[in-house]
């Protein structure tokens, strides 16, 4: 295959949920770089522009990933960046969240709540590579 591997941004304090994930993206072909705070992910983003992100919600704060993701959507060099956030806070705290109907506290791409089938998180990630919204 000659083309470039599409690089993945997975950012997410859970060391070992973020470890799995790369291997299994990296199986399918992917590069894939995971770090475990916003500021880290931030860095990445701006240095090494990856074609998708994976967000976790909650990490050092319980907003973090929600922040990040708001920011870089507000941002006019990484906002066609399709972001996947993943989270557990749904079924930590009860709350759903979906980005048709909290767009404008959510402006993520997609969203699926922990745990998350690999096929299901493939899928959805090979989807919005597919869809050619990154630059």
């Amino acid at each position: 295959m000659t083309d470039m591997k599409k690089k993945i941004l997975i950012i997410d304090d859970d060391r070992d949920y973020g470890d799995a994930l790369k291997i299994v993206l990296e199986n399918n072909g992917y590069l894939v770089n995971h770090v475990l705070n916003i500021d880290d992910g931030r860095s990445i983003v701006d240095e090494d522009p990856p074609d998708l992100i994976i967000l976790d919600v909650m990490m050092e704060k319980h907003t973090d990933g929600f922040d990040l993701c708001a920011d870089l959507k507000n941002d006019n060099a990484c906002r066609m960046i399709p972001i996947i956030m993943v989270t557990a806070v749904t079924e930590k705290t009860g709350f759903k969240f979906s980005p048709e109907t909290d767009g404008e506290y959510l402006p993520a791409d997609d969203y699926i709540s922990k745990p998350v089938p690999v096929s299901e998180l493939l899928a959805r990630v090979n989807k919005l590579l597919a869809s050619g919204m990154n630059p």
